[in-house]
């Protein structure tokens, strides 16, 4: 993994902020990447693993997931009582109607 302090510095003091954050790039820019290192800060940081849900939509793990409703689902079954859930969605453009769908609901 090549770390990227200069973008993680800009995005850690915002994560706690009540909006949506995205990140956008060409492919193959380290977009996946910034993800896991704001997972690995939250970790530092003290939240535990199961209040961070990642789901990446190029991996066969969650290639059952390919409508907004089979995700809401899935993340309202994984969603933390103890806490704050952190929710990161990689190539959610692979979910159909996400967006109409899925941020009705947040």
């Amino acid at each position: 993994m090549i770390l990227r302090p200069l973008y993680l510095n800009k995005i850690m003091p915002f994560v706690d902020a009540p909006f949506v954050k995205i990140i956008s790039g060409v492919r193959r820019c380290g977009k996946s990447t910034i993800i896991k290192m704001v997972m690995n800060e939250l970790n530092k940081s003290g939240v535990p693993d199961e209040r961070i849900l990642i789901y990446n939509f190029d991996s066969l793990q969650f290639e059952d997931i390919k409508t907004a409703k089979l995700l809401y689902e899935a993340v309202k079954q994984r969603l933390s009582t103890e806490g704050r859930t952190y929710l990161f969605l990689d190539e959610i453009q692979e979910v159909e109607s996400w967006v109409t769908k899925l941020l009705q609901q947040i």
